[in-house]
């Protein structure tokens, strides 16, 4: 076998270069895909138990943001009832014409 700039590229050596290049390459990536899959088979447990804690977490958010909701529209009612019975005879019925446009619009644009 020749060496240094006596090799012929694109004789037989640069095809023994080839392959072995080929054979490097092939090797490399068998490498990675194993790393690889002792790695994804660590992290996938940890980020499947990761998802399901956010799932749970953000099921909880809603159910207490529903909770919530509903406890501040109950207010929202006492408190209407509270100026109603308080507020004086010209006042009420603006009150009550305002509260029946902010429930009537409410019903028409739901959010």
């Amino acid at each position: 076998m020749k060496t240094g700039a006596e090799i012929d590229y694109l004789g037989p050596q640069g095809g023994l270069m080839a392959l072995a290049f080929a054979a490097g390459c092939v090797a490399c990536f068998s490498f990675c895909a194993i790393v690889g899959r002792f790695v994804w088979a660590a992290i996938g447990k940890v980020k499947d138990d990761e998802i399901t804690r956010i799932k749970a977490e953000a099921e909880a958010d809603r159910d207490r943001c529903a909770a919530m909701e509903i406890r501040l529209v109950q207010r929202i009612q006492q408190l209407e009832g509270i100026i109603l019975t308080i507020a004086p005879g010209n006042m009420r019925q603006q009150v009550q014409a305002a509260i029946s446009e902010i429930r009537v619009e409410d019903r028409d644009h739901p959010q």
